[in-house]
């Protein structure tokens, strides 16, 4: 897998899921932030981020991860990860960070949830 960010972005209904691939860390981290600060701010009321082509991620990454999730909360928008896995499951357990957002096991699971 690269270890270039590519991030994707598809609806379903009224759902907005952007698709990340790659790998997340400080030199793109922000990349990323833009992406899901532009889709907030234009008014995406329900957001899913599906990390199953992610290969790794870095403090930076869960940084970017927390601050969206308030920002969503701010604007009243609904922020669901989801295909959570293998070691970037692992890094989510071992930063007790489970519990600090909405996982869902699929793309197919999280979009339900916001439908």
């Amino acid at each position: 897998m690269a270890n270039d960010l590519t991030i994707g972005e598809s609806r379903a209904g009224n759902v907005c899921v952007l698709a990340v691939s790659g790998r997340i860390d400080s030199a793109n981290a922000e990349q990323l932030m833009r992406r899901l600060n532009h889709a907030l701010s234009r008014g995406e009321k329900a957001v899913v981020l599906d990390l199953r082509d992610v290969a790794y991620l870095t403090s930076a990454a869960f940084r970017v991860l927390l601050v969206a999730t308030d920002e969503a909360a701010r604007n009243m928008a609904r922020f669901v990860l989801c295909s959570v896995l293998g070691q970037v499951r692992e890094l989510f357990e071992m930063g007790g960070l489970l519990d600090a957002f909405t996982i869902d096991a699929s793309r197919e699971e999280a979009i339900a949830r916001l439908s």
